[in-house]
C-alpha cells in the first residue's frame, strides 16, 4: 500500500451468495454503486435511511384528483356561468379526504428529520 493513501487499515470479510446478493441490493436501492463506500457508510453511520414512499405517492394521487375536478367545474362555471352544488360538494369531500394524509404524511417527514 502507498504512503500516502488515506485508508490504510484494509478490513476482509466474506459473504454467502446470497448475502452478496442481499448488499446489492441494498446499494441500488439506495444509489451506492461503491461497494466499499457502501459498506464504510454502513458501518461509520450505523444506518442508512430508506423512505417508504407510498404515502406521498397515495398523496399525489389524490391531489390530481381533486385537481382534475377543479378544472372541469371552472370549465363548467365558465361555460354556463354556475356551478352545481353536488359538484362542490363532492369536490370538499376529496380535499377532507386529502388532509388527513397530508398530516400523516408530514408527520413522518418530521420523525424522520428528528432521528
Amino acid at each position: 500500500m502507498g504512503k500516502n493513501r488515506l485508508r490504510n487499515n484494509r478490513v476482509v470479510f466474506y459473504l454467502t451468495d446470497d448475502e452478496k446478493l442481499k448488499l446489492e441490493n441494498r446499494m441500488d436501492k439506495v444509489g451506492l454503486n461503491n461497494r466499499e463506500a457502501f459498506v464504510r457508510k454502513l458501518l461509520l453511520e450505523g444506518f442508512i435511511v430508506q423512505l417508504d414512499t407510498q404515502p406521498t405517492t397515495e398523496l399525489v394521487r389524490l391531489i390530481k384528483n381533486a385537481t382534475n375536478n377543479i378544472n372541469q367545474i371552472a370549465k363548467r362555471a365558465n361555460e354556463s356561468g354556475s356551478i352545481y352544488e353536488n359538484d362542490v360538494h363532492e369536490l370538499l369531500a376529496q380535499v377532507n379526504a386529502i388532509v388527513p394524509l397530508v398530516l400523516e404524511t408530514h408527520s413522518s417527514v418530521v420523525a424522520l428529520s428528528k432521528k
